[in-house]
């Protein structure tokens, strides 16, 4: 009953990929940005799929089993910082990259409003690949792991089983195919969440007494800041807010705004992706709070990954066939991110690192196979932390395209080599703030090389005006 449920799910997103392909047209731009005509309903819900990813179902549930209400601040500064962004950056992107005809987020970015520089385009194609292939491995570990807990199947297995799913309805159509399994994925992931709680809230504990089942646990799962946030816990949310505002640097989720039909759908596309998103976040972290109580009471706290809390709970609480259903919810959450990831490598390949072959569409399909095969293999041999392999890849992201965006979608002049110097210092800071001074948990380490980052973009674009006599803003 548990694979019947899984596979009844998982071939839904299958045919809905499949559909997709009868919309599709030979043509590059439609492989990678779909024409430029999704709805922005579907393009909200993709986005937000492709943001809440297997990191809300197996990192989020992790860190929120650890930390208890503290974590609270994983969501909330995240999703105010990301709003933020949506203010800023959005309805620019929209129409900037369409005007400049940009199929990808490294050209748009390597686009002074002029020109387009050839060097710089290479470079950021060059991270997107790296970075995102490490994200998307990621996600193929989490579906790996949540296959592991249900199933006892080896994690690799799930790892391939993903990679597959993913080559198959990516390669036959593109973004569309992404875009519109999305959708579907994001109604199975919130209705799945929404499930396990009520099933949580009548079996383990009523919710108005998850307090009290939390404290008789352990006082600290009651405590507002985290006891390892040194620094307190303003800089502590900071941290997660300037994650939040991150996402405008993710060229899977940010390329969403350039899918969609006309720049002033915008404001309706961003309504429908924070109303999911907090919804969603609100039903995980009471589900990561569930799970504590839960395992705790059957005295197995300590004796497992926390990062597999949702699925022993589905098994636990919930009868086969509805465990099938969210173990496939859970498998799509990483698919719509790991396909949409793929898809951006796949534009970069093709757009950024290489234009030899930009204008053909079974290069973007071969790119696609290339990328693919590259994130298995580091899912199959990388670190098996979630919720480590997707902070990493953000916090990278984060400080590297951030910064460039905004000042891309403002307007500002700034020259490749004060960009480069600007994202190398960032990247410096990031790597010395957890690795050196031992500082990541006091404040999200993509913060600090983002701030850093940002401050020599924006210095270099304040002497470029003063330089033009321009003392404006």
């Amino acid at each position: 009953m548990l694979l019947l449920g899984f596979s009844l799910a998982m071939l839904l997103f299958f045919v809905i990929g499949a559909v997709s392909v009868t919309r599709a047209r030979n043509e590059v731009s439609d492989y990678l940005v779909a024409g430029r005509s999704i709805s922005p309903l579907a393009a909200g819900l993709s986005a937000v799929a492709s943001n809440n990813s297997g990191f809300m179902f197996i990192g989020a549930i992790g860190f929120t089993y650890r930390y208890g209400l503290a974590a609270v601040w994983l969501f909330l500064a995240w999703i105010a910082g990301d709003y933020l962004s949506w203010m800023l950056v959005h309805r620019r992107l929209r129409r900037f990259s369409e005007q400049r005809k940009a199929n990808s987020i490294p050209s748009f970015l390597a686009h002074d409003g002029e020109r387009l520089n050839r060097s710089l385009q290479i470079v950021l194609g060059s991270l997107t690949l790296v970075f995102l292939s490490l994200y998307a491995a990621a996600q193929l570990q989490a579906g790996g792991k949540a296959l592991q807990t249900v199933l006892d199947w080896d994690p690799g297995v799930g790892v391939v089983i993903g990679a597959v799913l993913v080559l198959a309805y990516s390669f036959a159509g593109g973004i569309r195919a992404s875009i519109w399994t999305d959708v579907a994925q994001s109604l199975v992931m919130i209705l799945a969440m929404t499930g396990l709680l009520i099933v949580a809230h009548l079996t383990i504990v009523r919710l108005p007494d998850l307090p009290g089942a939390l404290q008789a646990i352990d006082p600290a799962l009651l405590m507002w800041t985290p006891p390892d946030a040194s620094l307190g816990l303003i800089p502590y949310a900071l941290g997660w807010f300037i994650a939040g505002f991150g996402g405008i640097g993710q060229p899977h989720i940010i390329i969403r705004a350039m899918t969609i039909d006309n720049e002033v759908s915008i404001p309706t596309m961003r309504r429908t992706y924070f109303s999911w998103y907090v919804a969603f976040s609100l039903l995980t972290f009471a589900v990561g709070l569930y799970a504590r109580v839960h395992f705790a009471g059957a005295g197995t706290a300590g004796d497992f990954d926390p990062e597999t809390a949702l699925p022993m709970l589905a098994v636990a609480r919930l009868p086969e066939l509805i465990v099938g259903f969210v173990i496939a919810a859970l498998f799509a959450a990483t698919m719509s991110t790991a396909d949409s990831q793929v898809l951006a490598c796949s534009a970069s390949l093709t757009q950024d690192i290489t234009t030899r072959f930009k204008d053909s569409y079974l290069a973007g399909k071969l790119a696609t196979v290339i990328v693919v095969v590259f994130a298995l293999a580091m899912a199959l041999v990388g670190p098996d932390s979630v919720f480590v392999l997707v902070t990493v890849a953000w916090g990278l992201l984060t400080t590297c395209f951030a910064p460039l965006m905004v000042a891309r979608v403002r307007g500002w002049r700034v020259t490749t080599r004060a960009y480069l110097t600007s994202t190398v210092a960032g990247l410096a800071a990031m790597l010395v703030w957890s690795y050196v001074l031992g500082m990541g948990d006091a404040v999200y380490d993509g913060a600090i090389g983002f701030v850093v980052t940002m401050a020599g973009v924006a210095w270099a674009a304040r002497r470029a005006r003063v330089s033009r006599g321009d003392t404006g803003s």
